[in-house]
């Protein structure tokens, strides 16, 4: 009976065979060859691309939450696709978390309890983002445009997603869905970056680095700061020392053989990938979240051994030659030289921030500093002054007051997050919850030295974890 009624059900392929479909197919083929011809390939291709779009905006009206992973993934892509292909493609993440929530709430068929958003991480989020929306009416901000562009990453990508975690993603399979897409997409993030390590960069990444004068950051004495297909190196760098920690927890968490295993050999991979991006900055994330993850554990002796392992890197780093024939470790024992030039232009820049924001207590404007204050006010003192670190970045756009807020908001996520982490009873919970919090320990820390918080696909990756972190022991008994 239920097989007779599906063979009724005429599908676009059986649609598409009849005379009217093919006709159609035909006329859309031949109107947009026309479009090409006279108007031009984008034309052209923009309407090859109508059937794709339709097909995408059927499967998020059905499904609002892949929106959420679509966002996710394009994080990783949006920088290196738009080495090969100059198209805003920053704005898909955008696209996709907006109507994510625009057909969660004009869909009637999709139901959802949206007391489940109502707690004090979206509280956090939306008075973040009515501080943002609050700077539009800063003097001396560069206008409606920029403030658009440079709020997305700082505060708007969160509050759409944190509610929506809340909302659509409370399950536990949900939870190891955003873990099985950061490992995949890091591995292939590794790969690349292995790819250039070894036969060199292609035409789109030598375009890059010299054409838009990356080389100076980039190549080193000749050696290459592998940045794969994220944003720069220390972007690279810092987001495979993330993924290293958090698998490497997971790796001697008390997990099925295979599965630690598995993390174990994933750990790995992720640390050469750290090395290979010289990234000094980004050792902050071993270093500070590997201290929460062993003060979460409770255990005095791991506690112990791991503060000792972490003096003896230390020692060798600082106070020997080791292993200085590696350009990975020479570049990383900077980080602990006290006359290193690039941590003394550091300190200026923030002493010329200190000066220009005596008597700006919101700021300077968001959109004033960084890449969007070059592009819409080059001659400023706010673009022509370095940032380097996230939290300067906050602090000169948003004044002081915006970065109590910012970092009251990622305080009180470290502090709720560790007492979560240890009132778990279940190993399994427990695993899980104290690598993704030492994971965003890492971060929050080894953003003082670079912009890693709000630069994608970290910060997408934060947005998306800090929710995931406080459902863990929302899961179901059977785990506990």
């Amino acid at each position: 009976m239920v097989f007779s009624q599906i063979s009724k059900i005429k599908t676009g392929a059986i649609k598409l065979e009849s005379g009217l479909g093919v006709i159609f197919l035909a006329g859309f083929i031949f109107l947009a060859t026309v479009m090409m011809v006279k108007i031009g390939l984008i034309a052209g291709f923009f309407l090859l691309g109508l059937p794709f779009v339709i097909g995408l905006l059927s499967f998020l009206w059905t499904d609002p939450k892949a929106g959420i992973w679509l966002s996710l993934i394009m994080g990783f892509l949006i920088s290196g696709l738009s080495r090969y292909v100059v198209a805003p493609w920053g704005l898909t993440i955008d696209i996709f978390l907006f109507l994510s929530l625009l057909f969660t709430l004009i869909n009637s068929s999709v139901k959802i309890d949206w007391k489940k958003a109502k707690n004090d991480i979206t509280l956090f989020s939306l008075v973040w983002m009515a501080y943002l929306v609050f700077e539009i009416f800063n003097p001396h901000g560069n206008g409606l445009v920029a403030w658009f562009y440079a709020m997305r990453g700082i505060g708007f990508y969160q509050v759409l997603s944190v509610p929506m975690i809340y909302l659509f993603l409370r399950e536990e399979k949900d939870f190891y869905t955003f873990l099985n897409i950061l490992i995949i997409l890091s591995l292939a993030g590794t790969a690349w970056g292995f790819k250039q390590q070894i036969f060199g960069v292609d035409a789109a990444e030598y375009r890059w680095l010299w054409d838009e004068n990356h080389h100076e950051e980039h190549i080193l004495h000749g050696v290459l700061r592998v940045f794969s297909f994220y944003s720069d190196a220390g972007q690279f760098g810092a987001s495979q020392a993330m993924m290293a920690l958090l698998t490497g927890i997971l790796a001697v968490s008390p997990l099925p053989l295979l599965k630690r295993i598995f993390f174990g050999i994933a750990a790995l991979i992720f640390f050469l990938g750290f090395a290979i991006s010289g990234t000094r900055g980004a050792l902050a994330v071993p270093l500070f979240g590997g201290i929460a993850y062993l003060i979460t554990t409770k255990n005095f002796k791991v506690l112990g051994a791991g503060v000792s392992a972490m003096i003896l890197v230390f020692v060798i780093l600082k106070y020997t030659f080791l292993f200085q024939g590696v350009e990975q470790v020479r570049r990383m024992r900077t980080a602990l030289d006290p006359n290193n030039r690039s941590l003394e232009v550091r300190l200026e820049n923030q002493i010329t921030f200190g000066k220009y924001l005596a008597d700006k207590p919101f700021g300077g404007g968001v959109g004033t500093a960084g890449f969007w204050g070059a592009r819409f006010n080059p001659d400023s003192l706010m673009a022509n002054t370095a940032t380097d670190s996230w939290f300067v970045k906050i602090w000169a756009e948003t004044g002081f007051v915006g970065l109590l807020i910012h970092i009251s908001f990622l305080g009180y996520v470290m502090g709720k997050g560790g007492a979560v982490c240890m009132g778990l009873k279940s190993p399994k919970q427990k695993s899980y919850a104290m690598a993704i919090y030492a994971s965003i320990v890492g971060v929050i820390f080894s953003s003082y030295g670079n912009q890693v918080f709000g630069q994608m696909p970290t910060g997408m990756i934060m947005n998306l974890a800090i929710p995931f972190l406080f459902l863990i022991p929302h899961w179901p008994s059977k785990n506990k």
